[in-house]
């Protein structure tokens, strides 16, 4: 956790623009959270290409906590990583996120700490 889902039409990213954009989801999401990159987990989908639909449906499940403003941020971030990395148009991307509460969540087997608290539980799991 957090995990981000990339949806498009099969055969649309090839495998460097998978892992550029895995690696462009983990950097924002560690820029704006503070998270360490060890929590952060991208998978990537293939959807029916529908005419008018978005190429690019993006998911993120972040925990919750996070202020409205970084939410925000953290979509326009990923919009655009995507957009410049598939070299498509924003407008062709949509994004959403979903909100879990860490004591929901597990991480290599113990529950996530709450934001803002990872150095601690980093800490407590090298003793």
């Amino acid at each position: 956790m957090p995990l981000y889902r990339c949806s498009s039409p099969a055969g649309r990213l090839n495998d460097s623009q998978r892992e550029q954009i895995a690696r462009a989801f983990t950097e924002i999401h560690c820029d704006l959270t503070g998270a360490p990159p060890t929590f952060v987990h991208a998978q990537f989908h293939h959807h029916d290409a529908k005419e008018g639909a978005p190429e690019f449906i993006l998911h993120a499940g972040i925990r919750s906590g996070r202020d409205e403003a970084l939410v925000s941020r953290l979509i326009q971030r990923c919009t655009q990583a995507v957009a410049q990395i598939a070299q498509t148009e924003p407008d062709r991307i949509r994004m959403r996120t979903s909100s879990t509460p860490a004591s929901w969540i597990l991480e290599g087997g113990r529950v996530l700490p709450e934001p803002g608290e990872e150095e601690d539980w980093i800490t407590a799991r090298a003793d």
